[in-house]
């Protein structure tokens, strides 16, 4: 989006093989970041991090509210991609961890659009490291100044 003010990421990585810099327009995931992503031969969207010493718990493993940051910010951006460039918030946002990840494992998300209506918005997520999945997330999206 043009004249959007965008953050830098506190680390500098490079971007896994076939991916791109996000532009970060979140303070807050600039601080979590770098984040990437790419699309896919079919359209699909992919984004991705890679687990580094600010995203563990103190298990040393990947932090749930670390995904639930990544899922916000690309499940919002399937929505804003879903309603055409239309601002969307964050209604609910639900999700299910079924794994975790390390430092150096590069977490995948792909997205869906469930349903739309004119005010709102249903994306799902799944989230990978490898072959497994680590989380699954639905949420709803309200459209502003939708009715």
């Amino acid at each position: 989006m043009s004249g959007r003010k965008t953050y830098p990421s506190p680390v500098s990585r490079a971007a896994p093989e076939g991916f791109t810099p996000t532009d970060l327009g979140d303070p807050f995931e600039a601080h979590v970041g770098p984040l990437f992503e790419r699309e896919t031969d079919d359209g699909t969207r992919v984004a991705a991090f890679y687990v580094d010493e600010r995203h563990l718990n103190e298990y040393g493993e990947l932090h749930e509210g670390m995904l639930m940051t990544f899922a916000d910010a690309y499940l919002g951006g399937a929505a804003h991609r879903a309603t055409e460039g239309k601002s969307c918030v964050t209604l609910s946002l639900q999700a299910s961890v079924t794994g975790t990840a390390r430092t150096g494992d590069l977490v995948t998300c792909r997205t869906w659009v469930d349903r739309k209506t004119r005010a709102i918005v249903f994306i799902s997520g799944s989230f990978t490291v490898g072959e497994e999945t680590v989380m699954t997330a639905t949420s709803l999206w309200k459209v502003l100044g939708e009715r």
